[in-house]
């Protein structure tokens, strides 16, 4: 139970960090262009910001599972739907401009976008696995003692002890 909650939270954190990589990678790519002033960074902040949501919210159900498991449809929807806009940029040939481009490097090592892209879609596709196996902790009742449920009746059983 707490290895899932764990898993939870590292995508959760793992999900504010795809954010800032990857509006660090399109700036990048971006800046190089020309006609491309600073107003190009607040307009990736602003789409992009639909990401932090599922951090957020993935932050809360791992800490709180019982108070936010209603959450987790929507962070499912919200993955899917981030992994599926991905798939998309890369079958339309958006992505092959990122790809190129040379992030890190020293001599003749280098961290390419293509190979922070295709971490960036492993660790989504992860992430995603993790909320879709998600379920929700049933919550434990004392069998006696405060706290514990009564046995629960029908109307039958009612009129039987009349």
């Amino acid at each position: 139970m707490k290895a899932r909650r764990g898993l939870l939270l590292a995508g959760s954190l793992w999900e504010l960090v795809r954010f800032f990589l990857v509006l660090l990678l399109f700036a990048s790519v971006l800046q190089g262009s020309s006609g491309v002033g600073p107003w190009v960074f607040p307009w990736l902040l602003v789409v992009g910001s639909g990401n932090l949501l599922i951090a957020a919210g993935g932050g809360m159900l791992a800490l709180f599972p019982m108070r936010y498991t209603p959450l987790i449809a929507f962070l499912r929807l919200g993955k899917v739907l981030s992994v599926f806009s991905f798939i998309l940029l890369a079958v339309s040939g958006a992505l092959r401009i990122a790809a190129g481009s040379e992030i890190l490097g020293s001599g003749r090592r280098a961290i390419t976008g293509e190979a922070v892209l295709l971490g960036v879609f492993l660790l989504d596709l992860l992430f995603l696995a993790v909320l879709i196996g998600w379920r929700a902790e049933e919550p434990k009742v004392p069998a006696s003692g405060p706290g514990a449920r009564l046995p629960e009746y029908n109307e039958t059983e009612v009129h039987d002890f009349h």
